[in-house]
């Protein structure tokens, strides 16, 4: 569930969907993803964070360098208070 509110993030960051063809060469574009482990309630979870090419996609949910996340409820409940 994080991955795909992640993929979501850079959707929004870069005005596309990362699939979408006919993106031009000068854009910024996916660039791949970066696995972290972030320690949660039930243990410890592996998830791969997507980046950009341009270096200025700055997650939300799964802040960079964020080693501890509470509980998946209490993420999704913040998102959506923030709508």
């Amino acid at each position: 569930m994080l991955e795909s509110a992640l993929e979501g993030e850079l959707t929004d960051h870069l005005g596309y969907d990362k699939r979408q063809k006919g993106a031009s060469a000068d854009a910024n574009t996916c660039n791949g993803s970066r696995s972290t482990t972030v320690l949660m309630e039930a243990g410890p979870v592996s998830i791969a964070v997507p980046r950009d090419r341009a270096g200025t996609f700055e997650p939300r949910i799964v802040a960079k360098r964020l080693r501890r996340l509470g509980s998946i409820v209490d993420i999704v409940l913040s998102l959506s208070a923030r709508v």
